[in-house]
């Protein structure tokens, strides 16, 4: 996962960096392919805002947080996208369980029977 950072009104942190990006590796359990993450960490009306933009593919996720501290921000974004891409597994999970012959993992498992019959129908012409 490559991540990115932009600061606006404000000078780095590297203990914000390092924060973020402990923080945004935890989604990796989520098993998506590899993603660009772009972080902006910015100053607003004195309020620490930080938005979070995920691209995975074809598919962007997106969080944006407003609070008085940028760590409780960083949190709320994680947060947020955590949700998302939980969101996305569950959306994912269902198809594949409801209609499987509509996804590409649901093709296989179709296929497999018929591929493990002819392997065996071969194996025994060979043995």
């Amino acid at each position: 996962m490559k991540v990115g950072f932009a600061f606006r009104s404000i000078d780095t942190s590297e203990a914000l960096m390092t924060h973020l990006s402990d923080r945004l590796e935890k989604l990796g359990r989520f098993e998506l392919n590899p993603m660009d993450v772009q972080v902006v960490i910015s100053m607003v009306h004195h309020e620490c805002s930080v938005e979070v933009t995920m691209t995975e593919g074809r598919r962007k996720y997106k969080a944006n947080a407003v609070s008085d501290d940028f760590y409780r921000s960083a949190e709320m974004c994680v947060n947020k996208l955590q949700r998302q891409l939980s969101k996305e597994r569950r959306r994912k999970h269902d198809i594949n369980r409801r209609r499987p012959e509509k996804s590409a993992e649901g093709k296989l498992g179709l296929l497999t029977p018929a591929l493990e019959i002819d392997f065996k129908r071969d194996y025994k012409k060979t043995g």
